[in-house]
């Protein structure tokens, strides 16, 4: 067992004991990174829009681990289940990420959305 003073500061995880932060202003784990671009989106769940309307392109406002802040041309229904694809870029691979839709607002430029992505169990 690994006692808590040897484990570097980088991999404790926030919002655990004495790092608790008290103030809550902000929960999130994973550090957001500003993006710019598109991705392709492919909604997969089964009501009549997401089966009218199955592909979106949204515009890159922020990615993390976690999940992405995009805006969309299309309303979204919290809850409902996408599949996210990132073209390659450079000699980068692409990438491809599922989730659930967690907020959708209307903006002056269309609908501001958060998508949290599934988890991965380890092997």
């Amino acid at each position: 067992m690994v006692a808590m003073a040897e484990i570097p500061e980088t991999l404790k995880m926030p919002g655990v004991g004495r790092f608790a932060n008290s103030s809550n202003s902000n929960r999130r784990i994973f550090e957001r990174t500003p993006a710019n671009g598109q991705v392709l989106g492919h909604r997969i769940d089964h009501t009549i829009s997401a089966r009218q309307n199955p592909r979106l392109n949204l515009q890159l406002n922020d990615v993390s681990i976690g999940g992405l802040a995009a805006l969309s041309d299309e309303p979204l229904a919290p809850g409902e289940r996408l599949c996210v694809t990132f073209p390659r870029r450079g000699l980068a691979p692409g990438w491809n990420a599922s989730g659930r839709i967690i907020r959708c607002e209307p903006s002056a430029t269309g609908y501001r959305v958060a998508i949290e992505f599934d988890r991965l169990l380890a092997a």
